[in-house]
């Protein structure tokens, strides 16, 4: 049955029971809170001369791996420690390179217990907080104990450097693949194949070993090692090679039926060696020994363009003979075409020979235009010289010989005479002698080789003088001969010191001219005679008499030796008088002067010496 609570009742209304426990729980909980505080402040009071009697040493229940270090002051803790943990000291890593094995001892990396760090942890545990805290920790270190990992030290920078000073000491270079040329061809030493440590992953293992605390006393690590490979493999040498010797085969340079061989021996100097773009190696040709190789074979294709001729007969031109065009090899041309061919060679193509690329020249007076003039030719100057045929000019051999040598010269339109162009070499094989010479002012009757040949200089010069032609080089003796026209004469030499006098002239006409040189002998005399036919071109030659100024008069003297029998005598020198002389000559064409030259001679004083011989005393 349940009962209604009736509304009319209310809480105003005292209930004595609840109102009494209402003011009894205050009271209570007061009472319990005073209690506490009582037990508290005992505890932490307690707990407090727990913490202080351990202050400075490891609070109890603190352990190192299995070490029980509580109590302990760091210093007892750390003997302790070093007792338990020194071996994580000894031992050592072994790197190992193939049969090589190289030992670090632990002691070099500095490994062994962190002792320091150990203590620190061991103690600061339960140091942490306020004193409630603390005394908690206390507490609950004694009660549950704190376990401390041991620790292991090592130098890391110790290491790192100790590994790669191991790994740089066992770098070897790479050698390359040398080709050597030889007498038969090329040889090969091979290539060496370098290596190069690599200490990253060693320093990586060993830093992972290290660091852990059960580690063996001896950790071996393999050396890993990368290849160093050449830059000229024996592979790449050897197939440079097989290319070179294909390229090395001897050349032959034809021309018509001539031909000419560069032997292999001489292309094996033309090549060297050099890297591709690929990264190959092959043989390079030296192009500059190519031209150096073609100068014999140049030689022996080379010929001068040479002029048309005149046959004649007498004072005649009966016909003529016909030019030769010149040629010459084309160095450059020719090269390049052997350039071409080794290539070829190179890459395995087939060996032939090589034509060889001439130039040509055409001769400045051709068969035809020879052939034109040749009807119209007439004789239009020429000079006579006579000497004595004596040992001064070699009994007139050093003055016949250049004459008969010049003799049929053609000069054609445009070309200039050049006497030492003109004469064959000046050689005792070739007939000439000692003759006469004015060495030092004096005369010496054989003191040059060819002395005498000025004679036949200046013969040719007066014949050219006269022909109205341009006249080029000429020098002037140095005192007077009067065999010769005065201040016309043309001197000629080659001296010891370099230094050469020449007699030239320009066949400014537009015909040839031939030159035709005479050896007369007649009534103990001697004479030489140049004639120069042509065209007439109606030139006009004029020439002055001299002019004669600063005579300077010679004398004559008389010297006594013993080298000539007694009253003998020998003229060794004839007195010349000294002067200076000027001669112009002037050439006219259609009455317009195309040519005037004032030629002055300066000429020195001689002193005459007749040698007379006495006894002696």
């Amino acid at each position: 049955m349940t009962t209604a609570l009736d509304p009319t009742v209310t809480r105003d209304e005292p209930v004595q029971p609840t109102a009494r426990r209402r003011r009894l729980l205050p009271r209570i909980l007061l009472s319990f809170v005073f209690g506490l505080v009582a037990v508290l402040a005992v505890g932490v009071g307690v707990l407090y001369a727990y913490d202080q009697e351990y202050q400075g040493r490891i609070l109890p229940g603190v352990h190192v791996g299995d070490l029980d270090l509580g109590g302990l002051t760091p210093e007892a803790a750390a003997a302790k420690l070093h007792i338990a943990y020194d071996g994580l000291g000894t031992g050592m890593a072994v790197l190992v390179d193939g049969d090589k094995q190289i030992e670090l001892p632990f002691t070099r990396a500095r490994r062994g217990p962190a002792v320091d760090t150990m203590v620190a942890q061991a103690i600061s545990v339960g140091r942490a907080g306020n004193p409630i805290e603390r005394a908690i920790a206390n507490a609950r270190t004694a009660i549950r104990g704190v376990q401390v990992a041991p620790q292991v030290r090592y130098d890391q920078e110790a290491l790192t450097r100790w590994v790669n000073a191991l790994a740089s000491a066992q770098h070897e270079a790479p050698s390359n693949a040398v080709i050597t040329r030889t007498k038969a061809g090329f040889t090969v030493t091979p290539s060496v194949t370098g290596r190069r440590a690599d200490p990253t992953t060693v320093i990586g293992e060993l830093t992972a070993a290290l660091a852990k605390l059960d580690s063996p006393a001896e950790i071996r690590v393999q050396l890993p090692f990368v290849d160093l490979v050449p830059d000229i493999t024996t592979d790449e040498a050897a197939a440079a090679v097989v290319a070179a010797n294909r390229i090395a085969a001897d050349v032959r340079i034809t021309d018509g039926g001539k031909s000419w061989t560069v032997p292999a021996a001489t292309i094996r100097t033309w090549l060297t060696f050099r890297k591709t773009t690929d990264g190959g190696y092959e043989p390079v040709i030296n192009n500059k020994r190519i031209d150096k190789a073609l100068a014999p074979i140049a030689k022996g294709v080379a010929r001068s363009a040479k002029n048309a001729s005149f046959r004649f007969s007498g004072s005649r031109i009966t016909g003529v003979i016909a030019s030769t065009s010149g040629r010459a090899l084309d160095t450059k041309a020719t090269a390049r075409k052997i350039q071409d061919l080794l290539a070829t060679r190179a890459t395995g193509g087939p060996t032939k020979a090589v034509k060889a690329v001439l130039t040509t020249t055409e001769p400045s007076l051709t068969t035809a235009e020879a052939k034109a003039a040749a009807p119209k030719m007439r004789e239009i100057s020429r000079w006579t010289t006579y000497f004595f045929i004596t040992e001064r000019n070699h009994f007139g051999a050093n003055i016949w010989i250049p004459a008969l040598d010049i003799d049929g010269t053609v000069v054609a339109p445009g070309e200039t005479f050049d006497w030492w162009n003109a004469v064959g070499p000046i050689t005792r094989a070739r007939g000439y002698g000692d003759g006469g010479a004015i060495i030092n002012g004096k005369t010496e009757p054989q003191g040059a080789l060819a002395g005498g040949i000025c004679s036949c200089s200046t013969t040719l010069f007066n014949a050219a003088l006269r022909g109205g032609f341009e006249m080029g080089a000429r020098r002037n003796h140095f005192y007077y001969i009067d065999r010769y026209p005065t201040g016309l004469d043309a001197t000629v030499f080659k001296s010891s010191s370099g230094s050469t006098q020449t007699m030239s002239w320009t066949n400014d006409t537009r015909y040839p001219v031939l030159i035709r040189g005479f050896k007369i002998r007649a009534n103990g005399k001697g004479y030489v005679r140049f004639v120069l036919y042509s065209v007439p071109n109606g030139r006009k030659v004029v020439i002055s008499n001299p002019i004669i100024k600063n005579v300077r008069p010679a004398s004559d003297t008389v010297v006594y030796t013993t080298s000539l029998a007694p009253g003998a005598a020998e003229r060794v020198e004839y007195p010349v008088n000294g002067m200076d002389v000027w001669r112009t000559v002037t050439v006219y064409q259609g009455g317009k002067v195309i040519h005037k030259t004032t030629y002055y001679s300066h000429y020195a004083r001689i002193t005459g010496v007749t040698m007379i011989g006495r006894a002696a005393n």
